[in-house]
């Protein structure tokens, strides 16, 4: 499985556009280009925290500008 793949698999797929992507697989790519895991208000920090767990990076408090 590729990274956009795993990372993918942590979204929530609600496909909201809460992020600035039409759906959760862009959000995925742009994840895995080096985009803030802090974008997605339906994940929470939950996702985030699984996203930093998987890219070992940092957990984000959640962008809540995106609500």
């Amino acid at each position: 499985m590729s990274l956009i793949q795993r990372i993918d698999a942590l979204l929530p797929q609600t496909q909201c556009g809460k992020c600035g992507h039409p759906g959760c697989k862009p959000y995925a790519e742009g994840i895995a280009s080096g985009e803030p895991i802090n974008k997605c208000p339906p994940g929470g920090s939950e996702t985030i925290s699984a996203l930093a767990e998987l890219l070992q990076v940092p957990v984000l408090e959640l962008d809540v500008s995106r609500g």
